[in-house]
């Protein structure tokens, strides 16, 4: 299942910009704006950020089966890749493919990813359900070519062929959300399947997909763990954070360490985590979605309830950064200063994306 199916339609309601937290070492800044759900974020060693958002679907249909008989969707290429300069200035580097699903909403970048200087994003969702073929660039591994985005790899072709997580087709189990993105010690990317319940390999110069391993029922909400975001440790293995299925159970989310192909828990007790990423003092950080709270009229998810939690040896837990309004991703640069996406879902033009200097020495709070 997709994230934002999870992840879903109260959430589209009274999202706008809410005041920051407080910290430690003074007040954060914004460092980019007017995003349309914000998914990514990387920052590169010369100061130049990079992000991804969702975009607002397009202008061509298709049909989306549900319960209630088939409802309308649509796709074009609205969600951006936005590139934010040293100096401030924001400009929109490539649109990708933005696909909209009824009682959803849209769907667009995922996770980050470079390899020396190619910049790559997962990009989309797309479910065998859906009555139209995939469209390129949906459910994929995108390269960023100046003004164009490159289909590396089609990730849709691989979970239809293989179906690791093994939902039947007829439950909507041929489904991929290539999300998470991360570039191996190996040279490889790594994609946190969301949809697929999986984490892939993906060889980026021949685009060549392969299984690493399923990640489905370890959160203790069927099949459905959610892959979000994979991270590299200093020790090499890869490291999955995990959102877990609805209804988001409080404590049941966590990170898996996956090596040699076996998958073990390496902290757990935490709730819908969107990203995983290393700091530059070599200790993981997660991002905390937020807690699902349903109440009549309103959004189903507490808004100013997601933090940033340090994972220390031994899965050690510390939460260094709370207060944030629906974060998805975070990147930091090599001084320990941490870029967060928030407002990862909300109206549209009200993402952004917020510098907290020296979140890597901030204290347990």
């Amino acid at each position: 299942m997709p994230l934002t199916a999870l992840v879903s339609a109260g959430l589209l309601l009274g999202c706008a910009s809410l005041p920051l937290p407080h910290t430690q070492a003074g007040p954060p800044r914004v460092v980019a704006t007017g995003l349309n759900g914000p998914q990514g974020v990387h920052v590169g060693s010369d100061g130049t950020l990079w992000v991804t958002d969702d975009g607002l679907g397009g202008e061509t249909p298709f049909d989306v089966p549900s319960p209630q008989g088939n409802a309308e969707g649509n796709y074009g290429p609205t969600a951006r890749v936005v590139r934010v300069a040293p100096d401030g200035t924001q400009t929109v580097v490539a649109n990708t493919p933005s696909i909209f699903i009824p009682g959803i909403g849209p769907t667009g970048g995922g996770k980050i990813a470079v390899i020396g200087s190619n910049v790559y994003v997962a990009n989309g969702v797309w479910n065998a359900g859906f009555s139209i073929a995939r469209p390129a660039g949906a459910s994929a591994v995108l390269r960023i070519d100046g003004a164009a985005a490159t289909e590396v790899a089609n990730v849709f072709a691989f979970e239809a062929a293989t179906n690791p997580d093994g939902v039947p087709a007829e439950q909507g189990g041929i489904d991929s959300h290539a999300y998470g993105l991360g570039a191996g010690p190996d040279g490889q990317l790594y994609v946190a399947d969301a949809g697929a319940n999986a984490l892939f390999k993906v060889d980026p110069g021949s685009g060549a997909v392969s299984l690493v391993a399923s990640l489905a029922g370890r959160t203790g909400t069927g099949a459905q763990s959610v892959p979000t975001g994979v991270a590299f440790g200093q020790d090499g293995a890869a490291y999955v954070s995990l959102l877990s299925g609805g209804p988001f159970p409080s404590g049941a989310a966590r990170v898996v360490k996956v090596s040699g192909g076996t998958v073990s828990d390496f902290a757990t007790g935490m709730t819908m985590l969107t990203d995983v990423e290393r700091g530059p003092d070599g200790n993981l950080y997660a991002v905390s979605f937020g807690r699902f709270a349903p109440a009549p009229g309103g959004s189903p998810f507490v808004p100013n309830a997601g933090s940033v939690i340090r994972l220390k040896a031994g899965g050690v837990k510390e939460t260094v950064l709370s207060g944030l309004n629906y974060p998805t991703s975070l990147a930091f640069n090599a001084a320990g200063d941490a870029y967060v996406a928030e407002n990862g879902v909300g109206a549209p033009g009200s993402g952004r994306v917020v510098r907290y200097s020296g979140l890597t020495r901030y204290p347990a709070e």
